[in-house]
């Protein structure tokens, strides 16, 4: 107990304030989806929308590490914190089409620089004897408080203000625990760069993986809710739907992970890949069905289907220099990214096309198409040598924060 409390309590503000980050964003990308339908939004108009808060993410994870750099921890994360606050705000302002979809850019481009920031300064306090519970315990929390932020949508309706101000709130409110955090944020150290064509042919099912686990993931978080509201899912039943995939992932990330370690880790992705595509296939045979078949589905896709990007990069890792790992994270990262700012839009094509059952025809198609990636890969029989930690199973964009930021001295804390 001791040993846990160790661990933990250098980094009990930083989780907080990530919590709370997570749990406003959770709730907000759920709310926007239900409330664009209740406006009558174009099922590919909403699929825009979505994409468009990655395309964001994925553009302030590679621009935003000179602002922190320049700016220092604090100061940047208030920044971002009142940007990402004040434009949950504008949503009610103005109820656009247009409007919203530039504000999701905007979303995603403050969120980038938040838990860039958040995580960064997490791996700073993590040595390599902690680093593996504490990124377990963050997967934990970010899962955790993901599905929590589903139950929120239950405390008023979409159609008003209210669970609006309750995700402005949550942001302001994440301010609190990081900027009153003793320390010192992380030294930069010199890192290697590597080209996304050597990346590429270092861990061809890596970078694969990274992709298409984007391209099909992102397309349940962007329309996930609209399929559950097109099935005649109320605001209860919506929200317990997105909560049950989330489980899956809190649940089955930590055995996949460890799976990962002892036994071929292209086998592991293959068959977590092929089980979400099953999954996925069940959505589709099932086509509109009560809520405890959905429940069931959506944990299992999840289960399988949400870890994979991690288990890509750790496949990745197997195949890297040490000095090399900083960098290839951040091509993984803009990978997964260029996959997650289309995936929505597409996905909502396939729905305006084959009705809601076309969402996990989409995903289930990607799926499949990964994990044969994965097993043809196989067959070469590479050795893998890396132990992979229980990672969060979202992208962990504070990696980003490598050559950019070299500008400083390598291996000089400088402060926020």
């Amino acid at each position: 107990m001791k040993a846990v409390r160790l661990t933990v309590a250098p980094v009990a503000a930083l989780l907080a304030s990530v919590g709370l980050l997570v749990l406003g964003n959770g709730l907000l990308g759920t709310l926007l989806v239900v409330r664009a339908g209740n406006e009558n939004f174009a099922g590919e108009t909403i699929g825009l929308m979505m994409s468009s808060y990655f395309a964001g993410y994925a553009l302030g994870s590679v621009l935003l590490s000179r602002v922190i750099v320049s700016a220092g921890h604090i100061r940047a994360f208030a920044g971002f914190a009142s940007i990402a606050s004040v434009t949950v705000l504008l949503h009610l302002i103005f109820v656009d089409p247009l409007i919203w979809t530039l504000l999701r850019v905007v979303t995603g481009f403050a969120y980038a620089g938040l838990i860039l920031i958040a995580e960064s300064w997490l791996n700073a306090h993590a040595v390599a004897a902690t680093r593996g519970r504490l990124l377990s315990l963050y997967g934990v929390v970010t899962m955790g408080v993901w599905a929590l932020g589903q139950g929120l949508l239950n405390l008023s309706s979409p159609d008003g203000i209210v669970l609006f101000l309750i995700v402005s709130i949550l942001i302001s409110l994440a301010l609190t625990p990081i900027t009153l955090l003793p320390g010192h944020p992380p030294a930069i150290p010199q890192q290697e760069r590597l080209s996304l064509h050597r990346l590429l042919m270092l861990s061809p099912l890596g970078t694969a993986g990274a992709f298409l686990s984007g391209l099909a993931l992102s397309a349940f978080w962007g329309m996930g809710p609209n399929f559950a509201q097109e099935n005649g899912l109320d605001t209860a039943g919506i929200s317990i739907f997105m909560a049950s995939v989330l489980a899956g992932a809190l649940v089955l990330q930590w055995p996949l992970g460890w799976l990962s370690d002892h036994a071929p880790r292209r086998l592991v992705i293959a068959g977590a890949a092929l089980a979400a595509a099953a999954a996925a296939a069940g959505f589709v045979a099932v086509g509109s069905t009560g809520l405890p078949v959905l429940l069931a589905l959506g944990f299992l896709f999840g289960g399988f289907g949400i870890p994979l990007y991690t288990l890509c990069v750790a496949h990745a890792n197997d195949r890297l220099q040490a000095s090399e790992m900083l960098a290839a994270a951040r091509g993984l990262l803009l990978l997964n990214g260029l996959g997650a700012a289309i995936g929505p839009f597409m996905a909502s094509l396939s729905m305006s096309r084959f009705g809601p059952s076309g969402l996990f025809a989409h995903a289930g198609t990607l799926l499949a198409v990964l994990a044969t990636v994965a097993l043809l890969r196989r067959a070469q029989g590479q050795v893998e040598t890396s132990v992979a930690t229980p990672l969060p199973c979202t992208p962990q964009i504070a990696l980003a924060l490598d050559t950019r930021a070299a500008d400083a001295e390598p291996g000089r804390p400088y402060s926020g």
